[in-house]
């Protein structure tokens, strides 16, 4: 019997990281969305806090989600 040790991480290490990158990778893809769906956020200033979300992982998310206009009609078919 050899008393070598597994290099590797265990399965429940992985699949910890694995979830936390689906998360962020949903938080991401919310917050573009929210972005770009915004009518009150100007193509110029849309592109500036789709930047922060993609370079600050978690807080530019958390950041427009608190920052972001209100009064906004996301849907544009009850708007006409």
């Amino acid at each position: 019997m050899s008393t070598e040790v597994n290099p590797t991480l265990p399965l429940a290490f992985d699949l910890a990281w694995m979830g936390a990158v689906v998360l962020w990778l949903g938080l991401v893809a919310a917050a573009w969305v929210s972005i770009l769906r915004s009518n009150k956020a100007r193509r110029g200033s849309a592109f500036w806090w789709c930047l922060l979300v993609l370079l600050m992982p978690i807080t530019g998310a958390l950041i427009w989600f608190v920052a972001r206009p209100r009064n906004f009609d996301t849907d544009q078919r009850t708007s006409s």
